[in-house]
């Protein structure tokens, strides 16, 4: 009930993994059926949590977005150049100290190009 609150605007989820797959469909849910958050620090939860989250929630509305510190790596996803060109009202996007390459930082910027935010 929590998340579906009009006045709760922002999520910040420091250092507490989601050990559970079935947890984290739960977290990934109630992060999907908020119309009012539109900020969310998932920083330092790891990979597979910032993957689920990335490909689970639809961030299309979401104005900042900071998944530092997960050891983030694609291999080949394209989960977050695709959110920056379906996100036009993304005004901030953190992804240090995670575990991209250089193939991710091109798709990242050629998708930067398309967002006119």
């Amino acid at each position: 009930k929590a998340l579906k609150s009009p006045n709760l605007k922002t999520v910040a989820w420091f250092q507490n993994p989601i050990e559970s797959t079935g947890d984290m469909a739960l977290f990934t849910r109630a992060l999907s059926q908020s119309n009012a958050v539109d900020e969310l620090t998932f920083r330092g939860n790891g990979n597979e949590n910032a993957q689920a989250l990335l490909s689970g929630v639809d961030f299309s509305t979401y104005k900042v977005l900071n998944f530092c510190d997960n050891n983030l790596q694609t291999n080949g996803r394209t989960d977050i150049p695709d959110l920056i060109a379906a996100n036009t009202p993304l005004r901030s996007l953190h992804l240090y100290s995670n575990r991209l390459n250089n193939d991710d930082a091109v798709l990242i910027a050629r998708s930067l190009g398309g967002n006119t935010n």
